[in-house]
């Protein structure tokens, strides 16, 4: 039987019937709650915390109680035998200094029966606000879920848990509510340094079309442009001077690995030796190819994966020089990488694998999270000086971390960054050519933060705000990318607009029926002085990337499609390249009405057109002529002429799955285990 918080009423109770009814009233409302909270009105922060049980679920009841339509949502009486419910009152002051940040964090964490009894402890938790509405859904896979709201909406909140995989007791947990006031974060601008300018070259229509979470990777050797649409590689050529783009689909043969329908596509170029793999997620394992020719011809299947127990969700390809005392067993320079959360085998956790074959084999997968951090991560990136490996992280119980080894995946430590707050989308890491580096990320505030760290994440300098400069309070899908040790480029979707990023609500007006807010653009800040200063610029002003909500939980909805991340490269003489999913085409350019808003997925590549790269070696001589970046001044065509900068570095231009799934359910045995697992496809943390 259901049972809820042990520290609810009889009142809460019934309120909670009523609710799942349709039936509460406001008056009823506002009388019932279980705990309190109440946002400080200066710098500071205040806490609540409760117990709870979540009812026991063997991953069985996703296939018909899931997400906004069952078990986690409070308004349909079907489901409440898997979930357990607790309503917080959050006291907002009448008036809160805007320029502070507020942050309103929903937490829950747990400690999990012995590993020996079941696979895994697995829960999520889903937020309404006082409006009824979802807020946004945390179902990562570690022992705490969190929510993180940067508006200062008072009001009572309905926390919904939902246990995805529990022992038959079910599952207790704690509770907590912490509302806090913060001062922001510093926002550095650079002076006397020209602001790079970019240009957006589309996908032309019919042509990656399905390019939610796209890859893109650069050959220095061919000077070729891969992006990975889902199942398709486009080889994407430029000329600059037109501003125009060619994109050739490669890669084409059906029977290649690489080319399966998929619940992951990712793509992965090493610049240096000019070898790109496509990699398709086949659950327990992946459908794998790689060429060393940009595909011009049969590109080599690879074993996709390690042998033994590999994560099967959300997976990335990496790879780099050897740590000293390495090698290859094939000639083949590099090591490579892959990497996957693996949260119903390995708790809370991830693996990655190293190959010394090129990537047609891998060794045994090694865990690297060892529970301290959720099993979802960013992209593995290696350091070109001395082959460290790096996996970001976007929640370490309540921070934003790394794991990192420095014996080539045998090994592997966790480090956070001391004043970062977990956050919803995955953050991105780089290091420089001597190793400095750099560590962008979505912050649990909604700012956009860059850290630096010049001893392998140990530890870090101050976190800056690249998004300052703009005014820009919600993040998501952070790309950093280094160069020369202190040069590096921080790619960001940003928006003006406060607020949960993953309400259906969020930007529209009441009748939900017309933006008022909730316009997001590429930003792109970039330095040339080891982080100490940034120039960030709108990389996308006359063109918005997507408009409204975006979604990082599973599902179909609509504001999905943009699904979980974006990608970065550089060019052989450092330029960058950004890989976006457009969401906003056609009248949704200029038109506010939601009726207008296609919520499309289409390929975009964002290139560097004018200013200095990240390889210094490849400078043109500047001449000065005074002034300060970090304006917001924009260039012509859809180029970002970034500011009123004064330091001309000269032009560059002659310098070298399916986006919105149906939330059905998929049924997989593992086998050995005969463990019965339902993931869902389309979701970063639920395969």
């Amino acid at each position: 039987m259901h049972r809820f918080s042990r520290h609810t009423s009889s009142v809460f109770a019934a309120a909670l019937v009523f609710a799942g009814s349709g039936l509460l009233t406001t008056t009823a409302m506002a009388a019932a709650f279980d705990k309190q909270v109440t946002l400080p009105g200066h710098p500071g922060h205040n806490s609540v915390s409760f117990k709870g049980h979540a009812p026991f679920n063997n991953g069985q009841a996703n296939l018909l109680f899931d997400d906004a339509n069952g078990a986690c949502n409070p308004a349909d009486p079907n489901g409440k035998i898997f979930r357990d419910e607790h309503l917080i009152k959050v006291n907002v002051p009448k008036k809160v200094n805007p320029r502070y940040d507020v942050l309103i964090r929903f937490q829950i964490n747990w400690t999990p029966h012995p590993v020996n009894q079941e696979p895994a402890q697995d829960m999520r938790m889903d937020l309404y606000g006082p409006d009824k509405k979802l807020v946004a859904s945390s179902d990562g896979s570690q022992t705490s879920e969190g929510i993180s709201v940067t508006a200062p909406v008072g009001g009572i909140y309905d926390m919904v848990v939902c246990a995805f995989q529990t022992t038959p007791d079910g599952q207790d947990y704690t509770g907590s509510v912490t509302a806090s006031l913060l001062n922001p974060p510093a926002s550095p601008q650079a002076r006397g340094v020209r602001a790079p300018t970019y240009h957006q070259f589309e996908a032309p229509t019919g042509t990656a079309k399905d390019a939610g979470e796209p890859s893109i990777g650069n050959n220095w050797k061919s000077g070729a442009t891969l992006f990975t649409s889902n199942t398709h590689e486009y080889l994407v050529k430029f000329n600059l001077k037109n501003k125009t783009s060619k994109w050739t689909l490669v890669n084409t043969d059906i029977a290649d690995p690489s080319n399966k329908v998929s619940l992951d596509p990712i793509g992965f170029t090493d610049s240096k030796t000019g070898r790109t793999f496509v990699s398709q997620l086949l659950f327990v394992c992946s459908g794998a190819a790689y060429s060393d020719d940009d595909f011009k011809t049969q590109s080599i299947p690879s074993q996709g994966c390690a042998a033994g127990i590999n994560g099967f969700d959300h997976q990335t390809f990496g790879g780099g020089v050897f740590p000293k005392g390495m090698s290859s067993l094939t000639g083949y320079p590099h090591a490579v990488y892959y990497c996957s959360q693996a949260q119903a085998l390995v708790l809370g956790g991830a693996t990655c694998a190293r190959s010394d074959t090129g990537g047609q084999t891998f060794n045994p997968p090694v865990e690297i999270f060892h529970t301290a951090c959720s099993g979802i991560h960013g992209h593995v990136r290696v350091a070109p000086n001395d082959g460290t490996v790096y996996v970001p992280n976007t929640n370490c119980h309540g921070k934003q971390g790394v794991a990192v080894s420095r014996n080539g995946g045998q090994s592997w430590t966790v480090h956070t960054i001391p004043d970062s707050y977990a956050g919803q989308s995955d953050p991105s890491i780089s290091a420089g050519k001597d190793g400095t580096l750099y560590f962008g990320y979505a912050d649990g505030t909604g700012r956009a933060k860059v850290a630096v760290s010049r001893d392998h994440g140990n530890t870090w300098s101050r976190s800056i705000d690249a998004g300052g400069p703009f005014g820009i309070r919600n993040t998501e899908f952070s790309e950093v990318i280094a160069g020369d040790g202190d040069r590096a480029a921080f790619a960001f979707l940003g928006t003006t607009t406060r607020g949960s990023t993953q309400a259906t609500s969020f930007g529209l007006n009441k009748a939900g029926s017309k933006y008022v807010g909730g316009t997001w653009h590429l930003y792109i800040a970039t330095t040339y002085d080891r982080g100490r200063h940034w120039t960030t610029v709108d990389a996308t002003p006359n063109d918005p990337v997507q408009r409204g909500c975006i979604w990082n939980s599973g599902g179909s909805v609509p504001c999905r499609n943009l699904l979980d991340f974006n990608d970065i490269t550089l060019t052989k003489a450092g330029q960058v390249e950004v890989a976006i999913a457009d969401g906003c085409l056609g009248p949704c350019l200029h038109s506010t009405q939601l009726k207008d808003n296609p919520f499309a997925n289409q390929g975009a590549v964002i290139r560097q057109m004018s200013g200095r790269g990240l390889f210094a070696a490849y400078d043109k001589k500047s001449q000065s002529s005074g002034g300060r970046t970090g304006s917001r001044g924009t260039g012509n065509n859809g180029t970002s002429g970034g500011s009123g900068a004064t330091v001309s570095s000269g032009s560059l231009a002659n310098t070298g799955m399916s986006p919105v799934l149906p939330l059905v359910a998929s049924l997989f045995i593992l086998a050995g285990l005969g463990l019965a697992v339902v993931r869902r496809p389309g979701r970063r943390s639920r395969v």
